[in-house]
């Protein structure tokens, strides 16, 4: 998807109604993630690789990242209003830049977040190389936090497989979603890049469309009250995570990867 096609999106979305509920959820998913999964990473500065949660609303995964951290994102728009509403936030620096050609040098970062950015190039070699270069980016030591569309989500699946147009017609795709991996795939590239692949799980249990209806539901004729509630029962799915079957009800594969300590950055 172009950049300019971002730029509509994200000005679509920024006039539409707030979800609160929905994106306080997936807020605090990817913020317990990455609590999780960044305690070891060395000190140093870290990188989200997208700033579409950020334009959008007040509620992004970037207020937990430390001073000095970088947003990028293709998206001029994105990186405008991001840039606004991170401002109270203050010590972010925020780029406009293509996954698949990373101004960031070689080796500059400690962590890096790509949430969900990659799965939007139509050609899998956009992907591939859109990975590799993000994973350039780290430091030797340093932690990569991958998560993808999950392909064995049946949800995921079905819609991959029907056409785009017909699905964003009845409003149930709102942007283009492009080539994703399984987990296998997934840990087989981050090898191939010399990345050592230290865990794998599943995130984002709550059912998407019911969820994000029924925050709709709350905008309009509930009050904070029930939107707090909504937010807690959408966190408690995340305990699917801890069964076996978290690959069939979770919407992203996450996968953590650690470059080699004695690696060239």
């Amino acid at each position: 998807m172009a950049a300019e096609d971002w730029d509509q999106v994200v000005e679509t979305f920024q006039s539409s109604p707030k979800l609160d509920a929905w994106r306080g959820y997936m807020k605090e998913v990817y913020c317990r993630l990455t609590r999780r999964w960044f305690q070891t990473a060395p000190q140093g500065r870290r990188l989200k690789t997208d700033l579409f949660e950020e334009a959008i609303c007040l509620q992004y995964p970037m207020a937990e990242f430390p001073v000095g951290s970088l947003g990028m994102d293709g998206s001029i728009s994105a990186v405008a209003t991001a840039r606004r509403n991170l401002r109270a936030s203050g010590g972010h620096r925020l780029l406009v830049g293509d996954l698949r050609q990373s101004p960031i040098r070689p080796g500059a970062l400690s962590s890096i977040l790509s949430g969900s950015s990659l799965d939007h190039f139509e050609a899998e070699e956009d992907l591939a190389s859109g990975l590799a270069e993000v994973s350039a980016g780290l430091e030797p030591g340093g932690i990569l936090v991958l998560t993808l569309d999950n392909p064995q989500n049946p949800l995921i699946w079905l819609r991959n497989h029907l056409p785009y147009r017909f699905l964003h017609r009845l409003g149930l795709v709102p942007y283009f979603v492009g080539r994703t991996w399984s987990r296998g795939e997934a840990q087989r590239q981050l090898e191939n890049l010399g990345l050592e692949v230290i865990a794998a799980s599943a995130i984002a249990h709550a059912p998407r469309a019911p969820a994000i209806w029924l925050d709709s539901l709350a905008r309009r004729w509930g009050g904070d009250r029930l939107r707090s509630l909504l937010l807690r029962t959408y966190l408690a799915f995340e305990c699917l995570e801890l069964l076996p079957t978290r690959y069939i009800t979770g919407y992203y594969v996450a996968i953590r990867a650690r470059k080699p300590a004695g690696s060239d950055p």
